[in-house]
């Protein structure tokens, strides 16, 4: 799989994110391990990043120039205020471990972080606004960003949001997963119309999240797709460009009394991202089209 001495470490590679990181790393013929925790895959390692020996020994074993951290915890926003410890543990403790692996090693940490740092009135945010998350979800990758960024100087820290693009073996399907499966299944789809963000094509998100690597960036940056709309204009929109019925779409106009607390308009401002890097962060809807080329043509 090499072609030149990168040596890359993708946690989290049969995710969505680490997939498509992953597909773009063999195209560039740079050489690259991956790993999974839960859910096997061919070429693939197995790795507990809640374990810190396990995280030490692979560190040893692969000798990484660069680390895209892009492992998540299933159940999301919910699970996380649930399960308070577990989601420290994940999201912080890990990503700690994982920091000063690279800071012993000398490898370049890239880090996906989150909207969820905002508190949802004050959009668009550009990356030197002050956060104020609203759940644990929000705090925990709020505090797993400031060590980095104070412990590792040449970190590149990564906010998204809604990313999606075709995965059709996932149990953790993201939004436009979610939408395809119940039209197949002639199942109803909830759509909130409160939800406000930027759809991000996970194609674009791993292309621009390797070219900050390789232009040796560092800091923080907004990568989000160039378009801020509801979950249901997106789900109406993708029902159209999939040739979807769409007729069993349902908008959801209010958020329900007991939902854990989250930014309900996120906009992140991607324009420093843009203003110096080539890779494209396409709009809704050319996104959209990007996803419906990855997908079968029974679609």
């Amino acid at each position: 799989m090499g072609g030149n001495k990168i040596q890359c470490l993708v946690i989290g590679a049969n995710g969505l994110l680490g997939a498509a990181l992953g597909r773009l790393l063999s195209e560039k013929n740079i050489s690259w391990t991956g790993t999974y925790n839960k859910r096997p895959k061919d070429g693939l390692l197995r790795l507990d990043i809640t374990d810190p020996e396990s995280v030490k020994e692979l560190f040893f074993k692969i000798e990484p120039n660069v680390v895209f951290d892009c492992a998540n915890l299933a159940g999301g926003v919910d699970f996380c205020e649930s399960h308070p410890d577990i989601a420290k543990i994940f999201h912080l403790d890990s990503t700690i471990n994982i920091g000063a692996q690279c800071k012993a090693m000398g490898a370049k940490m890239v880090f996906v972080s989150t909207d969820y740092v905002f508190d949802g009135t004050r959009g668009p945010y550009k990356e030197d606004v002050a956060p104020n998350p609203l759940n644990l979800y929000g705090k925990l990758k709020l505090s797993a960003e400031d060590w980095l960024q104070k412990n590792l100087k040449d970190a590149i820290v990564a906010r998204t949001t809604n990313v999606y693009g075709w995965d059709p073996d996932t149990v953790t399907p993201n939004y436009m997963m979610s939408l395809y499966r119940a039209e197949k299944q002639g199942k109803p789809f909830n759509a909130p119309s409160f939800l406000w963000g930027n759809p991000t094509y996970a194609g674009d998100l791993a292309a621009a999240l390797l070219e900050l690597y390789l232009s040796g960036a560092a800091g923080l940056f907004h990568v989000v797709g160039d378009s801020f709309v509801n979950r249901h204009e997106w789900a109406t929109a993708a029902c159209g460009v999939f040739g979807l019925d769409g007729s069993k779409v349902r908008e959801i106009k209010d958020a329900p009394s007991a939902m854990v607390p989250r930014p309900l308009k996120s906009w992140l401002n991607n324009e420093k991202f843009k203003r110096s890097y080539k890779t494209v962060l396409h709009d809704m809807r050319s996104g959209l089209e990007l996803m419906n080329k990855d997908m079968p043509s029974y679609v």
